[in-house]
């Protein structure tokens, strides 16, 4: 049985973005940015990013799930989703293959080495 089908039977929803988890660095930064939503436009700070996403600081609450566009003068604009929220953050999921993230973000995003290969 795998282990996200084991998960799904108990009833608990599957753990994602731990340091196991994660194909892509997620590079600490401090970069304004403005999140839009809906045809609104809120400004926010990007506190962390990966080829599959954002952490940003943010002082308005949007829903889980809702569609949006992160733009910064660092990278351009990104669409995703919201992933998830707490109180002054909240986290988003690219729409855009992590692959082609990686190419516009440079050499700011690094693949994290293959399990096996860290001590080589």
């Amino acid at each position: 049985m795998r282990l996200g089908q084991a998960f799904q039977e108990m009833g608990a929803e599957r753990i994602v973005g731990t340091a196991e988890n994660r194909r892509y660095h997620r590079a600490s930064v401090l970069w304004p940015a403005t999140l839009l939503c809906r045809n609104n436009s809120f400004e926010c700070v990007i506190f962390n990013i990966s080829a599959n996403g954002a952490k940003l600081m943010i002082k308005n609450s949007l829903e889980d799930k809702a569609r949006v566009t992160l733009s910064s003068p660092r990278f351009g604009a990104f669409d995703g989703d919201v992933v998830w929220r707490s109180p002054g953050s909240l986290g988003i999921r690219f729409l855009l293959a992590p692959e082609q993230v990686a190419e516009v973000l440079g050499d700011k995003l690094p693949l994290l080495p293959a399990r096996g290969e860290e001590d080589a």
